[in-house]
């Protein structure tokens, strides 16, 4: 009687190598083997046995795991970096994958540019069909551990365009793909038991770069323009967002703000729940940053197809596309949107309301958080685009006689300052936030 078992010697290592093709194409998860007497060593025995010689020798690095929040593709690599220059670029780091050994069976890694994405495998196979399919072949990203000790298993999303393969050496994480209805393949590789000499996975999680969404334990995050992981409530790329005290997005809950309750939906936005509400205002974030502040625009259909707003007329546009008449377009001015709506207070204002600043020469209207959008030519340092405060500059037909503007459309915090620059003079308005302007006149114009 013969008993079939996995040889893990230096010989193996040398077949595996050394049959090319064949070696490659066996099935996922399959291993090289040889018939041995009855008489030979019990095959247990031989694999702990022969792993812990090997193991005293063996040497393995760190293979690291990213995930890009845009596209959905999980990316694995070897190199610090590499791994530093994706999370510098807003990837998110999800620490070690696994380790794995210097020699072994290799693994292919290869590029779709069409797609954007990675895929890897250990089969020579695969790797030459989506290489004449288009795919860049990029060379070996690591090897796979001949002496099979840590199973990594591959699962394919039918429904993807991008990041359609996952690889993980988590069973429970594998299972749950699955039950989501992603396919099993299998195993695609082995990772090692040994660990190696050093780890930089500790500095690698400290790596973040400004303006950017990441992932840390699953939980999504961003950071400011100092890399700094914001709190509270947020406005970025023309939503507002809240993220817990520890920096991690909050999604699917009520949150309270100047006494109003809000639902965030389940990619975090806030919402006030009314469609005419929300029209007003992403009408209103097509204009943020590419809108120059022109007193007395916005009220012929010029000058708006020209972008061009003054504080008044910018907020009666953005009601105007959402179906909302606040009076005469052509007369509209602060004075005569003060008595629009209904009345009620700053201090439990509202998304939406429209409120008074600067002895009612100033209307913005409030989008939540602490956030409100205006169009301003005093907004040099407190209008915020993507999170970050920076100036925006815009040259108007009164540029020759006051100078360029700064601001235009734009969202802005409360508590900003109007400015900081020397050059804008010494007048104390610009040293005040929006919030010490306010005059506590306030409308409600949808209920």
């Amino acid at each position: 009687m013969k008993k079939r078992i996995v040889y893990f010697g230096f010989l193996g290592m040398i077949l595996v190598q050394g049959v090319g093709v064949q070696a490659q194409t066996q099935p996922t998860g399959s291993s090289i083997s040889r018939e041995e007497t009855t008489n030979s060593v019990d095959a247990t025995t031989f694999k702990s046995s022969s792993r812990f010689v090997a193991s005293t020798a063996i040497k393995t690095y760190e293979m690291y795991r990213l995930y890009n929040p845009n596209s959905g593709e999980h990316f694995y690599t070897a190199s610090d970096y590499e791994a530093k220059q994706l999370i510098q670029s807003g990837w998110g780091y999800e620490g070690v994958g696994w380790n794995a050994p210097e020699k072994g069976s290799p693994v292919y890694r290869l590029y779709n540019p069409n797609a954007g994405d990675h895929h890897y495998t250990m089969l020579l196979a695969e790797k030459n069909m989506l290489t004449a399919n288009g795919w860049n072949y990029e060379g070996i990203g690591w090897y796979s551990d001949d002496l099979q000790a840590v199973p990594l298993y591959r699962a394919y999303n039918p429904n993807a365009k991008s990041g359609s393969h996952n690889y993980t050496k988590d069973g429970n994480e594998q299972k749950s793909l699955v039950n989501a209805g992603w396919q099993n393949e299998g195993i695609a590789w082995y990772g090692s038991d040994v660990a190696p000499d050093d780890s930089k996975s500790d500095s690698m999680s400290q790596t973040y770069g400004p303006n950017q969404w990441y992932v840390r334990d699953g939980q999504k995050l961003h950071t400011d323009q100092n890399s700094q992981i914001q709190k509270g409530f947020q406005w970025i790329s023309g939503q507002i967002y809240y993220f817990d005290d520890s920096g991690n997005l909050q999604v699917n809950k009520s949150v309270t703000d100047r006494g109003n309750t809000y639902q965030l939906n389940s990619d975090g936005t806030l919402t006030s729940g009314n469609a005419s509400i929300e029209k007003a205002i992403s009408a209103g974030m097509t204009k943020v940053g590419n809108s120059p502040y022109v007193l007395g625009g916005g009220r012929t259909s010029a000058s708006i197809a020209a972008n061009q707003f003054d504080c008044s007329s910018f907020v009666y546009w953005m009601y105007q596309q959402a179906g909302i008449s606040l009076g005469n377009q052509s007369a509209t001015t602060t004075w005569t949107q003060q008595y629009v709506g209904s009345a009620t207070s700053f201090a439990t204002m509202k998304r939406g309301d429209i409120f008074m600043m600067s002895n009612t020469s100033h209307v913005g209207l409030y989008l939540g958080g602490g956030y409100f959008i205006q169009s301003s030519p005093n907004a040099k340092f407190s209008t915020v685009y993507g999170g970050q405060a920076q100036p925006n500059m815009t040259y108007t037909s009164y540029t020759d006689t006051y100078g360029a503007f700064y601001g235009g459309v734009g969202v802005s915090r409360l508590s900003d300052i109007l400015s900081k620059d020397p050059a804008d003079g010494n007048d104390p308005v610009t040293r005040m936030s929006w919030e010490q302007l306010q005059n506590n006149i306030v409308r409600r114009i949808v209920r």
